[in-house]
């Protein structure tokens, strides 16, 4: 490895901008998009509550953070829990396209 090439590997702004790229990307608007309506069906009764599964580790994040924020700080219920989950849907969002493109990288462009 070249000096060029380790400093480039250690550099945080290419993190940052994998980060930033990642969060505008399209198919990450697009799993958001799917995981809303999820929830959305599955809230106004459209199909089962049992849809929810699939929005789960953004429930739990977004419940935590609406108890924490009404039992430490006395801000009032269901206030912070809409927004928490809207943020953790994102980024859970970006969470599933990340995988999937590493699984993509290493299964299908490798060639086995």
């Amino acid at each position: 490895m070249t000096t060029t090439t380790r400093r480039a590997a250690r550099d945080p702004r290419r993190l940052a901008r994998g980060f930033a790229r990642l969060a505008t990307d399209r198919a990450t608007l697009a799993v958001f998009a799917v995981l809303a309506a999820a929830w959305a069906v599955g809230f106004f009764e459209v199909l089962p509550k049992e849809i929810w599964v699939v929005d789960y580790p953004a429930l739990v994040a977004a419940f935590f953070f609406d108890t924490l924020a009404a039992n430490e700080f006395g801000v009032r219920e269901t206030s912070v829990f809409y927004p928490a989950l809207a943020v953790f849907g994102y980024l859970q969002a970006m969470a599933v396209v990340a995988v999937a493109r590493g699984l993509r990288r290493r299964f299908v462009e490798s060639g086995e």
